[in-house]
């Protein structure tokens, strides 16, 4: 929905700027809607067991 919208208002691309690295559901998620990892933030997200662990910057180009 948010992607169709994105386009419908003359987006040309969309951003998800913090995916947790451990979240191995998440980062299957976004790749499977067609977002691909651009970015890496070292030790930015504080996870109660692992420690400090990465996040991914998440992008996908929405035109054709």
């Amino acid at each position: 929905h948010s992607q169709k919208m994105a386009l419908e208002l003359g987006y040309k691309a969309m951003q998800f700027n913090f995916v947790a690295s451990t979240n191995e559901g998440a980062v299957r998620l976004w790749n499977k809607l067609g977002f691909e990892t651009i970015g890496l933030l070292p030790k930015a997200f504080f996870h109660p067991t692992k420690d400090y662990v990465d996040a991914l910057v998440m992008y996908k180009w929405l035109q054709d």
